[in-house]
């Protein structure tokens, strides 16, 4: 796998660790890290210690699990009509099932058939917001329960950004589990999974960017063996006319939703994780965190509209610290 030489980006979870103790961590057990391109992010994967091969031949299976998905999916908005390949792949099915659990979940506020209104925002490059009249045609192929019972009468453009990096990463790290590894961590984007603990024994320490302060923190985590997904407005977006426009696209009117600013997920599986992370989002704090408490392992970090203030999950209780706001 190619390596590249510059860190992850800021919009992801970033793992505390410290230059100090990452060194004692390679003097004490083997660190081996590798990174590639894939699912149009910088994905990383690092494991310490020896499994079952080599800590490069696991790191390099974890990154091949990867990109077996991004092969797939490309870009991650899949055409209905003429994406059969990915539409029949067992991956696929997986990953739908996941994103019908937490469209249902969400009252439909998750609905990975919003691509065709993603298309026309088109993130990354746009400058301005579409015309109101392109995003009311836009709506008309958005609708979770029309597209299944279309079937192949109608085409529709499906957008599973907001889950398949975090499928991609639990599959890397059950690929490293089932090779013996016992400590690693599987980065892309804003998705994350932990294998195990630290080497030291001791839980993963994991900061959460502040939605609007660059370079800062709001939070820290400590946690073990499990995924965390963030959603944020911070990320592929643009000012117009002074206003913020995001990624995150309410299903109901093809805008960016306004009903918080960052939502950090806590959960055992990646798919879920990810796909939650951005249906509270929509939710907003209230919802979500009703949400979260009324299912099994889910627990959420809430940053406000005002993107100062949070709520955390009452799961989180001694595991979660708010940031100083000092400098």
């Amino acid at each position: 796998m190619k390596k590249y030489g510059y860190i992850l980006p800021a919009a992801i979870i970033l793992v505390i660790l410290g230059i100090s103790f990452a060194k004692t961590l390679q003097r004490e057990k083997q660190l081996h890290s590798d990174s590639a391109l894939l699912m149009d992010t910088l994905v990383e994967v690092s494991v310490w210690g020896e499994g079952r091969v080599s800590a490069e031949a696991g790191v390099d299976s974890a990154l091949a699990a990867i990109a077996r998905i991004d092969t797939l999916l490309g870009d991650a908005r899949v055409d209905t009509k003429s994406d059969r390949r990915i539409v029949e792949s067992s991956e696929f099915r997986e990953i739908m099932a996941v994103a019908g659990k937490v469209c249902r979940l969400t009252g439909g506020l998750f609905d990975p058939t919003v691509g065709s209104v993603t298309r026309l925002w088109n993130f990354g490059e746009s400058v301005a917001p579409p015309e109101p009249d392109s995003i009311r045609d836009a709506l008309t192929h958005v609708g979770l329960a029309r597209f299944l019972a279309a079937g192949d009468s109608e085409r529709f453009i499906l957008d599973l950004g907001g889950v398949a990096k975090g499928y991609a990463v639990d599959l890397a790290a059950r690929k490293l589990v089932a090779l013996g590894f016992t400590s690693a961590i599987v980065v892309g984007g804003g998705d994350m999974r932990l294998v195990g603990k630290r080497p030291d024994g001791k839980p993963w320490r994991i900061a959460i960017r502040h939605p609007r302060r660059q370079g800062s923190f709001i939070g820290y985590l400590d946690l073990e063996d499990t995924a965390v997904a963030t959603s944020g407005d911070y990320e592929r977006c643009f000012i117009y006319r002074g206003r913020r426009y995001h990624h995150i696209l309410d299903p109901r009117t093809g805008m960016p939703s306004g009903a918080s600013t960052s939502v950090t997920v806590v959960s055992p599986g990646g798919a879920l994780c990810d796909a939650l992370a951005t249906g509270l989002f929509l939710l907003g704090p209230r919802a979500g965190l009703e949400l979260a408490g009324s299912l099994d392992d889910v627990n959420a970090v809430f940053v406000y509209a005002d993107g100062e203030s949070l709520v955390v999950s009452p799961g989180l209780a001694g595991r979660f610290e708010r940031a100083s706001l000092e400098p």
